[in-house]
C-alpha cells in the first residue's frame, strides 16, 4: 500500500516537472528572440520524443532516447555557434551530461538506478535554470536596446 502511493507520487511528481518545463519553454518561446524560440521548441519536441521512446533495458539504456537525446545536443551546439549566446552552450553541455549518464550507469554496475536518476533529474534542472537565464537575459537585452532607442 505504501509503495503504491511512492510510486504514484513520484509519478506525479514526474508529470508536474513536464509542466514546469512546458511552462518555462513557453515563456521562453513567447518572450524569448529567434535562438531561444528555437532552443525551446527543441528541447520541448526532446524531452516530448523522450518520453514517448518507452523503457530502458534491463542494463538501463534506451537506445532511442540517447539518438533524441544526441541530436537534441547537436541542435543547441549549432544554434550556439551560428548565434554565439553562452546560454545555448551551457544547454549544449548539459544535454552531452545527460547523454552520458546511462553510458556511465552501464559502465559501473555500482551504480544504482536510483542514483541514475536523481543525477539526471538534476541536470534537467539545470537546463531548465539555464533556460531561465536565457529568458530573463533576453528579456533584458530588448528592454535595454527599447530604452536606447528612445533616448535617441
Amino acid at each position: 500500500m505504501f509503495l503504491s502511493l511512492v510510486d504514484n507520487a513520484i509519478t506525479l511528481i514526474a508529470y508536474a516537472a513536464y509542466l514546469i518545463a512546458m511552462v518555462i519553454c513557453g515563456v521562453a518561446f513567447w518572450k524569448g528572440d529567434w535562438p531561444l524560440r528555437l532552443a525551446a521548441a527543441v528541447i520541448v519536441v526532446g524531452w516530448t520524443l523522450s518520453a514517448l521512446t518507452g523503457h530502458r533495458d534491463k542494463f538501463g539504456m534506451n537506445y532511442p532516447m540517447s539518438i533524441i537525446d544526441t541530436t537534441v545536443a547537436l541542435i543547441l551546439v549549432w544554434i550556439s555557434m551560428r548565434w554565439r549566446r553562452i546560454w545555448c552552450a551551457v544547454l549544449a553541455a548539459l544535454t552531452i551530461v545527460s547523454i552520458l549518464i546511462p553510458f556511465v550507469a552501464w559502465a559501473d554496475r555500482d551504480i544504482h538506478r536510483y542514483n541514475r536518476t536523481a543525477s539526471t533529474n538534476v541536470v534537467a534542472t539545470l537546463q531548465l535554470i539555464a533556460l531561465i537565464v536565457a529568458i530573463w537575459l533576453t528579456v533584458r537585452a530588448r528592454r535595454r536596446a527599447d530604452e536606447d532607442a528612445i533616448r535617441a
